[in-house]
Parts: structure tokens; C-alpha cells; sequence
């Protein structure tokens, strides 16, 4: 069921505003911790560049304000790159965007790094808003990078946003962006303290006058890899009151998870891309619900926000637009029920990337981490905008030498958090195999998150190279060296688990991995991308148990 502006405020004038006024009083804050109006925080998470969503974001945001003075908006992160605009500006014209809407509190996500520490801490001072995270903290001196939380005064009540960014940032989003020139890590996400780090900055802004404790969470709901979740800082932790959650684009609309003392916290999440837009009401009896709008033409519009971003749109789009070819199949990187199919499994749309890194660049096999493909091909003209949204990182491309031993290992890498996703992931080309799901994963990740080496029984099986001279293909040779195609992501930056760590370089900035597709569509292929992409060709086969 859709639910427009009209919808909303019928919720709001006939349940939000007086939600649980059954309660028992005995159980409700008491005094001050009462708000003497309702407090509403718009809010949203991994907007992603889609940029058309910030002007009915803040319409939305307007609306609330006719029914109450005390309106907040804030962001759960991830919000500067996965789209042309973004990449264009490495972020810039995305904060300015933001800076039009008027946000109150942000975190940082995964992404907010992928431009470089520098672009990163200069967007932070760049943005007008308080940039919050209670655990980006350095390994040098041991302090904060960012305030863990600000406070919030609305009527008769505060309310503390406090920051978190997920700790696999640190494996996502590329070892060298968190190390010094000698390889050694300067940046923590706390993941061996999380809880404990988490609890000391909640304790803090309570003992500072936090009548409520907001965390913008961009953890994801799911824990994955050991590191933590939503759900389970909640349970790990007291003194949260709403949880408002990021990163696994999960659609939550008001969700109850109990803390270690057993008072209940709701979790909400939106989605992505302004899906929806997340309305959080902590009402005059001092109890928090939570409420997803979707985004439609319903939505009220922002008028300044939308004439600002169609300046941004000519400004940066233009630049794109120009055609590249055509498309005889639609490629995407989501099933039907949207998962990111990119991340666990051969796809049309991953073999189209890979075959392009291996084709222009000359190499025997390619790898592509499935995280980095974040748009579909659909059928018919294919500009540049839409390869860049595929491949909207900006990562420069470059060849290496690795063993047949090291390929092994690194499928193996590839294939260890199976069946669940996983960004690094690797399409292929040039190269095809099977994985044995049942085999449990023997790969050893050491303690900076990286991955060391393979103890135990393979899942991979039959790994075979593909023989240009031949065209078939032959099974590898783990004592020879091949020639493998990348982005320096992966090669030189140790992203995703160091999957190609041990690759050694042997030429690098080599272009754009988004010129890449570009000229493997409009050189190799002739402008057509053909039917030969509309299914996959059995180079990853997962074995049936």
C-alpha cells in the first residue's frame, strides 16, 4: 500500500501525536523528558546520488513542520558516491545539494571514504550540518576524528544524535586508505571494542543532558564477517531509545529490538536511493513510532531544493550524455525479490565488465569485485552516464601478474562468505570454475581484516583458463603466471579482504575503469552489446548439494 502527503498527515494528526497515551503512566519518562510537542525527525540512508529524491525529501520535511515547530532532518550516510553526479564533483555537488535541504545531523558511511581521506574530511568541513561517529577514531593518538554525537534542543526536551560507521568499512573500502605510506593501519572503526565504545558515548551524552539517545547507524541489520549490526548494538548496549539504520538497504518501517536490559528500542531503515523517507515521532507521551512515506508524486516538492538540483543536473550531466551504443538485452545487477546478485553469483552484467577490462587492456583474465557494479544496462542507446553509473568509483584500472596457486586462493577469498553477499565477490573472465557450497570456507583472514592464506579443504573446484589461441579452455597451472586485469582497488589498495593482495603490479593508471566499458562497447564490440550477454555462460557453477 502507497502512502502519499495526505496519508501522512492523517497518520500523524490521529496516531503519531497520540500514540501510546494507553500506556501506563507509571512506565512512561517522566517531567521533562516528556516533550510538550511532538518531536519529528525526517530522515534517510544510502541516498546514493539520486539526487531527484532531496527536493520531495524536503518537502516532506516542510509538511511536518505545519504540525509541529520541533522538525529534524538527518542523514545515516552514504550518500556521496553511486551515481554520475557524484563522481563528476567526487562528492562536492552532493554535499551542496545537502547543504540546500538543511540537515541537522549526519554519519558517515562505507562510502563517504571512497574519494580519499582528504576529499573525505574536506566534505565533512564542507557540509552544514553536525558530522557525527563514535568510532572513527585514531590509531596514532588514540582520539576521536569527528564528535561522537551532538545534542539537540526541542521545546522542553534534548535529543543526542550519536554517529556509527561500520567497522568493514575498513575491508571495503581499501586498506591503503586507512594505512601511512608504510602499509601500517592509522584509522580504527573500534570494531574489537564496538559495544564497549558505543556504551561509553551513549553513557556521555546522557550524563550531558540527553533526554534522548538517537543513534544513526550505519551498520546494516544483518551482522556479516564479525562485525557488528543494528540489531546486535542494541542488544549488546542500553540507554538507546531509536535506532535509525544504514548500510544493507534494508526497508524497515518501525521495528521493536529489546536491549541487555530488556527495554525495547525501534529500528527503522528506509531503504535506498529515497525509496522512501523515514518520519520518526517521539510523541507528547514520550514514546517513539516510526513511519516509511514512499517517494511519489504525492510527495510535496521543495521548490528551491529542485530548481538548485536541476542546476546541478545541467551543470554535471551534460558532460555524460553523450551515446555510446546500444544495447540488445537489459543487464541488471538485482533479482526479482533485490538481491545484489552481482555479489553472490555469475552475471551477464559481470561478465560484460570483466570482458572489457580483459579485452582493452590485453590481459589473460580479469576480476571485478561485484560491489562495484551498482547500476543495470537496460535495453537500447547506452550513453556514457549510463556506464558510469555501472562504474560510478572512478577507479583506475591497471595489470598484474599473479600465479595459477594465487588465482586459486583468491577465488577461494571470492567465494568464503557464500551464500551470503558479498562485495568482493569477483566476476570473471577469461577464467571459469565450480564451488562446492558445502565445503565450509577455509580461507584465514589476519588481524587487520586482510586475507592471509587458505587452510583446510577448497570450496572451489576445476578452475580452468581460457586459451586464446585455442578458445578453449584448459585448467590452470597453479606454478605458471598470468596476466590479470583489475582496478587498483583491489590490486594496489587491498579492498575487499585483500582478495588480490598478492597480485604484483605490473602496470598501473592504465584509465578509468568506466573507459573501460566505453571502449569495449564502442571499439571491440562495434556499439552493440549483444545477445551473447542476455544470460550467463556457466564461468562461476555452483554445485547442488
Amino acid at each position: 500500500m502507497r502512502h502519499g502527503l495526505y496519508t501522512l498527515l492523517a497518520f500523524f494528526a490521529t496516531v503519531s501525536f497520540t500514540a501510546c497515551s494507553d500506556e501506563d503512566s507509571s512506565s512512561l519518562p517522566k517531567g521533562p523528558d516528556r516533550p510538550n510537542k511532538p518531536v519529528v525527525v525526517i530522515y534517510e540512508n544510502d541516498a546514493h546520488c539520486a539526487i531527484d529524491g532531496y527536493a520531495r525529501f524536503a518537502g516532506i520535511r516542510n509538511s511536518m513542520r505545519k504540525e509541529t515547530p520541533h522538525v529534524a532532518t538527518v542523514s545515516v550516510g552514504d550518500f556521496i558516491q553511486g551515481g554520475v553526479v557524484g563522481t563528476v564533483s567526487s562528492g562536492t555537488a552532493i554535499v551542496d545539494i545537502m547543504n540546500h535541504v538543511g540537515y541537522d545531523a549526519v554519519t558517515l558511511g562505507n562510502h563517504e571514504f571512497d574519494f580519499g581521506m582528504a576529499q573525505m574530511f574536506s566534505l565533512t568541513k564542507r557540509l552544514e550540518a553536525d558530522v557525527v561517529c563514535a568510532n572513527f577514531r585514531s590509531l596514532i593518538d588514540d582520539n576521536l576524528l569527528l564528535e561522537p554525537y551532538t545534542i539537540k534542543k526541542y521545546g522542553n526536551v534534548d535529543i543526542a544524535y550519536l554517529g556509527l560507521t561500520a567497522p568493514s568499512t575498513l575491508v571495503t573500502g581499501g586498506q591503503k586508505t586507512f594505512a601511512d605510506e608504510n602499509g601500517k593501519l592509522i584509522y580504527s572503526f573500534c570494531n574489537d571494542n564496538f559495544y564497549e565504545n558505543a556504551q561509553r558515548y551513549i553513557n556521555e551524552a546522557r550524563n550531558e543532558g540527553a533526554d534522548y539517545v538517537i543513534v544513526l547507524s550505519h551498520l546494516g541489520d544483518v551482522d556479516w564477517g564479525g562485525f557488528p549490526s543494528s540489531v546486535s548494538l542494541i542488544r549488546n548496549t542500553t540507554g538507546i531509545d531509536a535506532v535509525l539504520d544504514g548500510h544493507e538497504h534494508t526497508v524497515i518501517a518501525d521495528s521493536t529490538v529489546y536491549d541487555n536490559t530488556g527495554k525495547a528500542v525501534l529500528l527503522s531503515s528506509t531503504g535506498s536511493g529515497f525509496s522512501n523517507v523515514g518520519v520518526l515521532t517521539l510523541s507528547t507521551s514520550g514514546q517513539f513510532s516510526s513511519r516509511l512515506v514512499p517517494v511519489d508524486e504525492e510527495c510535496p516538492v521543495d521548490k528551491e531544493v529542485q530548481a538548485y538540483v536541476e542546476q546541478v543536473k545541467e551543470e554535471t550531466m551534460a558532460q555524460g550524455e553523450r551515446i555510446i551504443g546500444t544495447s540488445e538485452v537489459t543487464m541488471v545487477i538485482r533479482d526479482e525479490n533485490g538481491v545484489r546478485i552481482a555479489r553472490k553469483g555469475e552475471t551477464p552484467i559481470g561478465n560484460f565488465c570483466a570482458d572489457a577490462l580483459r579485452n582493452v587492456l590485453g590481459a589473460e583474465i580479469a576480476f571485478v569485485n561485484g560491489g562495484t557494479i551498482r547500476s543495470d544496462i537496460r535495453q537500447g542507446e547506452v550513453s556514457y552516464n549510463t556506464l558510469l553509473s555501472v562504474f560510478p568509483y572512478n577507479n583506475s584500472v591497471c595489470t598484474a601478474t599473479m600465479t595459477g596457486k594465487q588465482i586459486m586462493d583468491a577465488l577461494e577469498v571470492s567465494v568464503h562468505l557464500y551464500p551470503n553477499e558479498n562485495g568482493g565477490f569477483l566476476q570473471v573472465s577469461g577464467l571459469k570454475f565450480k564451488v562446492d557450497p558445502s565445503v565450509p570456507t577455509s580461507v584465514v583472514i589476519d588481524e587487520n581484516e586482510l586475507f592471509s592464506h587458505v587452510e583446510g579443504s577448497r570450496r572451489v573446484l576445476d578452475v580452468q583458463v581460457l586459451d586464446n589461441a585455442s578458445g578453449q579452455y584448459v585448467p590452470i597451472d597453479p606454478e605458471r603466471t598470468y596476466t590479470i586485469a583489475s582496478s587498483s582497488f583491489l590490486i594496489e589498495n587491498h579492498g575487499d579482504y585483500g582478495v588480490l593482495r598478492y597480485a604484483k603490479v605490473k602496470d598501473r593508471n592504465l584509465g578509468q575503469d568506466v573507459d573501460m566499458l566505453a571502449l569495449y562497447l564502442g571499439q571491440t564490440l562495434g556499439g552493440k552489446i549483444g545477445t551473447e550477454y542476455g544470460q550467463t555462460e556457466g564461468r562461476i557453477v555452483f554445485l547442488q548439494p
